[in-house]
């Protein structure tokens, strides 16, 4: 199977707090994978650290190792615009670009990168996305609206598909469906469990519900640390941590 990231002795600090403190974690490839705990435990800045974004941040410091796919995200050699192709992520909140159309959402960060040829080949990576993303069917005919025409799911099935254009290698997910009804979370978790297919999926969720229905492996975050880790059944039937049966039974705080 392989390791897709792995994670090693990982402290982010911003404003001079410590956020993440040493954390460690081995993600394996094609899995969906889910790191589930309380606000403010550090479950998106961890995602953040592992893809390069926290760079955009002012006052951080990241001290540790992430290798994600071989490839080392804090050498001084690495490119981070190359990290953030490689991760891939999608927010809580549906950020579609509004006026742009459905299908120029999908084709922008390909055209930007040239990582296509032609637009034969482009017109074939946005389907192929927009398949992958369980949108197609919803959108072939009317891939020239804006973005903003679409319904939160379809908005965040969109940036799911204009996230797997770039070819990731990993996919990262924070709280995917906090901002979707019932109807919407159950598409998106079916998704989610194939798009592993394809990818290695990442999942940040404070919902220990969804992380049961869908992952493989979870670990369990508190206070900027891993707390417990391990196949997703394991950890729910067998909790080794009395804060991990806690949070998992509801009884949290």
């Amino acid at each position: 199977m392989g390791i897709a990231v792995h994670v090693e002795d990982l402290w982010v600090s911003i404003g001079g707090r410590d956020i993440l403190k040493g954390v460690n974690l081995k993600v394996p490839r094609n899995v969906v994978f889910a790191v589930m705990g309380p606000s403010g435990s550090g479950k998106s800045t961890l995602l953040r650290s592992i893809n390069r974004i926290l760079d955009l941040y002012e006052g951080v410091s990241v001290r540790g190792n992430v290798v994600v796919e071989g490839v080392d995200v804090y050498d001084s050699r690495t490119d981070p615009s190359m990290v953030r192709r490689l991760v891939g992520m999608v927010f809580q909140i549906p950020n579609p670009i509004p006026n742009l159309s459905i299908y120029d959402n999908v084709a922008l960060g390909p055209k930007i990168n040239k990582l296509v040829k032609s637009r034969r080949e482009l017109d074939e990576l946005v389907r192929w996305a927009l398949e992958k993303a369980y949108l197609w069917e919803e959108v072939k005919d009317r891939l020239e609206q804006p973005a903003s025409k679409l319904s939160g799911g379809q908005q965040q099935r969109l940036c799911i598909a204009r996230a797997l254009a770039m070819r990731p290698r990993v996919l990262m997910l924070d709280e995917p469906t906090s901002n979707l009804d019932t109807v919407a979370t159950s598409e998106i978790e079916g998704l989610i469990v194939e798009l592993k297919r394809d990818v290695t999926v990442l999942l940040v969720t404070h919902n220990p519900f969804q992380a049961s229905r869908v992952a493989d492996y979870v670990a369990f975050m508190y206070d900027g640390q891993i707390v417990e880790v391990g196949p997703t059944g394991q950890v729910f039937t067998r909790p080794a941590h009395k804060l991990t049966e806690k949070y998992i039974t509801g009884r949290f705080g």
